[in-house]
Formats: C-alpha cells, structure tokens, sequence
C-alpha cells in the first residue's frame, strides 16, 4: 500500500532518507527556478495576503523508495 503523509509525519517515519527526499525535491525547484526563496519579513503585508502556501508530502513508494512531493494550495486562488 503506498502511504502518504506530512512533512512532519513523513520525516518522524522516515528519518534521514524522509528528509533527503524533501532535500531532493527542493533542490530541484531552485536548480529550475522555479520559485524564489523570499525570507518572511521582506514580505509587505500585501505579499504575506497574496502568498500561496506550498505543501510538501512524503510517501514511501511500492519499490520501498521515499518520494517527496511539492504542490501549491490553490484554494485561495479560486476565492
């Protein structure tokens, strides 16, 4: 059964190789740009509103491999 859980869960499960996956996969959205880390409180209070929250889950593949997966939470796009 392919389990899939939160970043938090994930790594508490799967240790160093839950946190090499988180590792790997956002290595790869900086290495194709992606996106652009901005530190919170270079924020304006209009950007903070704007912002969409990334989640990030972790699975363990059939294979016994560990994926981690990024997406962004759309909802607020659709309000």
């Amino acid at each position: 059964m392919i389990t899939q859980m939160s970043l938090k869960a994930g790594i508490k499960k799967f240790g160093e190789k839950g946190s090499e996956a988180v590792s790997k996969e956002l290595r790869q959205l900086h290495d194709r740009r992606a996106m652009v880390p901005v530190l919170k409180n270079e924020l304006s209070t209009e950007d903070k509103k704007r912002a969409l929250r990334y989640l990030m889950f972790i699975k363990e593949k059939r294979d016994g491999a560990i994926k981690a997966r990024g997406c962004v939470d759309g909802r607020p796009q659709r309000q």
